[in-house]
């Protein structure tokens, strides 16, 4: 099998330097250019399954990549961004205003209240882990998704639960490309964050 982790295009919301988490943006003019390049790019690869994150940024960016597929994009809360709950909606200057406390913490696990929790995000890891481990051994799927929840995924991939006690070193660029494959049960990541479909619009 073969995985792709796709991050979604450019948004409003990245334009201007909001932590989203699960408040709704669009994508951007240069976002929507992103998502055709990026769909034009998987062309030449045959997926057997789409899915996305519900939220617009995301979703609009499977749309474009499905232009050029056989299948329909599957849409789930379960693959959102991390909800920051206070934080959605806000820079980092505005959020250290705000809340002095989180300023030396990771803003995705800052542990106010109304945020998700380490919990939470494991249990979200442990069915998207179940449901792109039920993919057969001969077909290929791409999950459209988020910054903050993939580069958690990947760490959950290779710590399991313990995801949360150690240092989240990935970067992951607006439609950046992860390919996972597992072999039984031996995971290989083929690379991380692959954008050079972008060059000729960067």
């Amino acid at each position: 099998m073969e995985i792709y982790l796709i991050r979604h295009g450019e948004s409003e919301g990245n334009r201007a330097a909001k932590l989203q988490g699960c408040e709704d943006f669009d994508l951007t003019t240069k976002g929507k250019k992103q998502a055709v390049k990026l769909g034009k790019y998987f062309s030449t690869v045959k997926l057997d399954y789409l899915y996305s994150s519900d939220l617009a940024r995301a979703y609009e960016t499977a749309k474009a990549l499905e232009k050029y597929q056989s299948v329909q994009t599957i849409a789930s809360k379960e693959f959102r961004e991390i909800h920051l709950g206070p934080l959605e909606g806000k820079t980092r200057e505005q959020i250290y205003e705000e809340y002095p406390e989180v300023k030396n913490k990771n803003l995705l696990q800052s542990g106010l209240a109304g945020t998700e929790t380490d919990e939470q995000i494991t249990a979200r890891c442990r069915h998207f882990y179940k449901t792109i481990r039920n993919i057969k051994e001969n077909e290929k799927a791409a999950v459209v998704s988020h910054g903050g929840f993939l580069t958690i995924f990947l760490m959950y991939l290779l710590a399991g639960e313990q995801w949360n006690t150690l240092h989240r070193p990935f970067q992951i660029n607006n439609t950046g490309v992860t390919k996972l494959s597992w072999r039984e049960d031996r995971l290989s990541i083929h690379y991380i964050n692959q954008h050079h479909h972008l060059e000729s619009i960067e």
